[in-house]
C-alpha cells in the first residue's frame, strides 16, 4: 500500500511540476499574444478615429472655402476691409443664412492685423482676437483655409464648457490680395464631439481629444462621475497635485512639436485613477492629441481568468498529492476543461478574424449544416439607433442581391444579449489591395477581366436601385471558389444607398464622413446624398488605375489636399504610370470613368461592361494564364498567411 502511495505521490508531484512549467509558459505566451492583439487593435481604432476627424475637418474647411469664394459676399467684405463702408449686419446675416445648414452658429470677419470687422456677437466688433486664436489663423492669412480647435472657456482654470470649433478661409480683393478672413464657429456637440462618442471600444473604452494642458475637448464617458467626485475634465492624476498629468498625456504633450504617437500596454492610472492601457497621437496641424483608452481589467480579461483559474488547479492538485487519495487518472478527469463556444443563432463562433470601429467579424460554423461562415457582430458601444439602423439596412439591401460576383448574405438576427449580427459566405483569397501590395500591378488583360466581373455585381445592384458608394480595392476580393480561380467578389455594402423606394435618405449627417476619399467621386464629396450609379463608375475607374499602375490616383500628404485634387485636378493617364503597355481603348475607358463631371462619364455600368467585353475579345485573360498565376503564387493553401476572408468589419 505504501509503495502505491509513494508512486502516486511521485506521479502527482511530476505532473504538478510539469503543469506549473506549462502554465507559466502559457501565461507568458497568452500575455504576449494578447498585448500584440491589443496594440494592433488600438492602433487600428486610433487610425480610424484620426482619419474620421481629418475628413470631418477637411469637409468643414471646404465649406468655408466655398463660402469665401461667393462673389457678392467677397466684394462686400473687401469694401468693409478697405474702409469703404459696408453693412456689417447684412454680411453676418448673409454668412449665417448660407452656412446655417451645416451647423454654423457664430461668425467673425477679421482683418490681417487681427481686428474684428464684423461679428455675430456685435460686442466683439472693433476688438482684436486673442494672440493664440490669431496664430491659428496664419494659414488663412497665407491663402489656405484653417481649422481652429475648440477651447475650454468659463474661468481661469478652464473647467467650464467647451467652446466652439472654428474654420477660417481667406477673403481676397479683386487684385488677389488677402484683405480679411472669415471664421465660422460651430458648437462642438454639432459634430466635433459626436465623432468621439461613436468610437468607444468595449465597456470601458474611450476615444478622447485633448489640448496641450490635458483638458478634454471631447465629452468624457464618465462625465457624471467626474461631477460627483469634483474632478476636472482633464488628463491629470486625481488626488495628486493639479499639474501632475497622466502618463499618456505627458508622453503626448512631450511629442507635441514632432507630432509623435505611441501605445502604452503597461497599465497606468488614468484621470479617474483607474488602471488603463492606451494609444495616442499628437496632431501638430490642429494642436490636439487623440487617444484611445481602455481599462486594463477588460483589455487583459483572459489573463485574469488564467491568474484565477491556474492557482486553483494547482491547489487542487497539491491537496490531492498531500492526501494521496486519488490516483493520477482521476486527477486528469478533474483537469479537463470544455470551453463552450459562443453561439449566435444557428452559428457557433470559432475565432475572431477581424475588427473595425463598430463591429467584429468571426469565423463561424452553422450548427446543423456545418458550413463555414463569416459572422459580423455589431459592437456593444455602437448600438445607437443610427448605427443599428445602418447595420440592418446594410444586410437587408445586400440580401436582395444574388449575383455570383456579390458577397452572399446567409442570415441575420440578434444574439442572447441583444447584439445584432449577420452571417455571410466565408471566402478564401485576397483583396485587390493585397494583390497589388504583394505581387505588383496587374497586366491590362487581367485588369479588364477583374473589372468586368465587378461590373456584373454593380450591374445587378444598380438595376435594383442600389448604389454601393464605397468601391475600393479593399472591398473587392479575388478568390478561388471550388477550383474556379480569379473569381471576383464585391464586399461591404455598408454605405449602400437606395436611390428609389422607402430608404432613399441617408440616416444622419454622420454618413457624410464615411467612405474613402481617394475613391470618392467629386459629387460624393460635394453632396453625398445626391450621388447615383455614376459615382460607382468613377470609383471603379480609380480601382482600374490602381490595378494597372500600383499607384494612388492622387499622391498627396494630407486629406485636405487629396479632397482638393479629387475636386479640381485632372488625374494622370494609367498608360503614363503603368509598367505595362496599356491599350489605348482601356486607357481611354478608365479616363472617361474618372471625369469630374458625371455627365461626361459612361452613363451606366452596362456601358462600361460592354466596353470591357470588346477589349477582352482581342485581349483575353485565359484559363491557362489564370491557373499559372495561382499555381506560382498560391502554392500553399494551408499557410494561414495566404488565407483571407471577405470579413471586412
Amino acid at each position: 500500500m505504501n509503495t502505491h502511495f509513494d508512486r502516486t505521490h511521485l506521479a502527482l508531484l511530476l505532473l504538478l511540476a510539469a503543469l506549473l512549467g506549462v502554465g507559466m509558459w502559457a501565461y507568458r505566451s497568452v500575455g504576449d499574444s494578447l498585448r500584440e492583439i491589443r496594440a494592433t487593435g488600438m492602433q487600428t481604432l486610433l487610425n480610424t478615429q484620426v482619419g474620421t476627424l481629418e475628413q470631418w475637418i477637411s469637409e468643414r474647411r471646404h465649406e468655408a472655402e466655398q463660402l469665401a469664394a461667393e462673389s457678392r459676399l467677397r466684394n462686400d467684405i473687401a469694401r468693409l476691409a478697405v474702409g469703404r463702408g459696408g453693412d456689417r449686419a447684412g454680411i453676418v446675416e448673409g454668412i449665417l443664412g448660407q452656412s446655417g445648414v451645416i451647423g454654423i452658429t457664430a461668425v467673425l470677419v477679421i482683418d490681417p492685423q487681427g481686428k474684428v470687422l464684423a461679428a455675430s456677437d456685435v460686442q466683439r466688433i472693433g476688438r482684436r482676437v486673442t494672440p493664440d486664436f490669431f496664430a491659428h489663423l496664419a494659414p488663412a492669412l497665407a491663402g489656405r483655409s484653417a481649422f481652429v480647435r475648440p477651447y475650454r472657456v468659463g474661468g481661469a482654470t478652464g473647467t467650464g464648457a467647451i467652446g466652439r470649433s472654428w474654420v477660417a478661409a481667406p477673403i481676397r480683393a479683386a487684385d488677389g490680395k488677402i484683405v480679411a478672413v472669415i471664421a465660422l464657429g460651430s458648437k462642438v456637440d454639432a459634430g466635433f464631439s459626436d465623432l468621439f462618442k461613436t468610437a468607444r471600444p468595449g465597456r470601458t473604452g474611450e476615444s478622447l481629444v485633448f489640448d496641450a494642458e490635458g483638458w478634454l475637448l471631447s465629452e468624457s464617458r464618465y462625465g457624471e462621475e467626474l461631477q460627483q467626485r469634483g474632478l476636472a475634465p482633464r488628463l491629470a492624476l486625481p488626488d495628486v497635485e493639479a499639474d501632475a498629468p497622466t502618463l499618456l498625456a505627458a508622453k503626448a504633450v512631450a511629442e507635441r512639436a514632432s507630432g509623435g504617437e505611441g501605445v502604452l500596454l503597461q497599465p497606468y492610472p488614468n484621470y479617474l485613477g483607474r488602471e488603463v492601457i492606451g494609444a495616442w497621437r499628437w496632431l501638430s496641424d490642429h494642436d490636439v492629441g487623440v487617444a484611445i483608452e481602455m481599462e486594463a481589467s477588460e483589455a487583459y480579461a483572459p489573463l485574469t481568468y488564467l491568474q484565477i483559474g491556474f492557482p486553483i488547479i494547482l491547489l487542487m492538485m497539491a491537496a490531492v498529492w498531500l492526501s494521496g487519495f486519488l490516483p493520477p487518472s482521476a486527477l486528469a478527469g478533474l483537469l479537463r476543461r470544455h470551453a463552450k463556444p459562443r453561439q449566435l443563432g444557428p452559428y457557433r463562433l470559432l475565432r475572431q478574424i477581424g475588427e473595425g470601429a463598430i463591429s467584429n467579424v468571426y469565423l463561424a460554423q452553422h450548427r446543423m449544416l456545418k458550413r463555414p461562415a463569416a459572422v459580423k457582430v455589431l459592437k456593444q458601444q455602437a448600438t445607437s439607433d443610427e448605427w443599428t439602423a445602418r447595420f440592418q439596412r446594410e444586410v437587408q439591401l445586400t440580401s436582395l442581391l444574388r449575383h455570383p460576383n456579390t458577397i452572399t448574405i446567409y442570415d441575420y438576427g440578434t444574439g442572447p444579449s441583444g447584439e445584432f449580427y449577420y452571417a455571410m459566405e466565408y471566402l478564401e483569397g485576397l483583396s485587390l489591395a493585397d494583390l497589388v501590395d504583394r505581387y505588383g500591378p496587374a497586366p491590362p488583360a487581367r485588369t479588364a477581366y477583374i473589372l468586368r466581373q465587378a461590373c456584373a455585381s454593380l450591374w445587378e445592384a444598380h438595376s435594383c436601385g442600389l448604389v454601393h458608394r464605397d468601391i475600393k480595392p479593399q472591398n473587392i476580393m479575388l478568390c478561388e471558389i471550388r477550383g474556379e480561380r480569379d473569381v471576383v467578389k464585391v464586399l461591404d455594402f455598408g454605405l449602400v444607398k437606395q436611390v428609389s423606394g422607402e430608404q432613399t435618405r441617408d440616416l444622419t449627417g454622420t454618413m457624410r464622413i464615411l467612405g474613402t476619399p481617394l475613391y470618392m467621386s467629386p459629387e460624393r464629396i460635394r453632396n453625398p446624398s445626391d450621388a447615383d450609379g455614376r459615382a460607382d463608375i468613377y470609383a471603379l475607374g480609380a480601382v482600374g488605375f490602381f490595378l494597372l499602375t500600383g499607384k494612388r490616383l492622387f499622391e498627396t500628404e494630407t486629406e485636405h489636399d487629396l479632397t482638393y485634387q479629387v475636386l479640381h485636378t485632372v488625374p494622370r493617364l494609367a498608360s503614363k504610370c503603368s509598367p505595362f503597355a496599356v491599350p489605348a481603348e482601356l486607357d481611354a475607358l478608365i479616363g472617361r470613368c474618372l471625369e469630374k463631371d458625371p455627365a461626361a462619364r459612361p452613363q451606366s455600368i452596362a456601358e462600361v461592361a460592354g466596353a470591357l467585353d470588346a477589349l477582352l475579345v482581342h485581349m483575353p485573360w485565359t484559363r491557362s494564364q489564370i491557373d499559372a498565376w495561382w499555381l506560382q503564387n498560391w502554392v500553399n493553401e494551408d499557410d494561414p498567411q495566404r488565407r483571407f476572408t471577405a470579413a471586412n468589419p
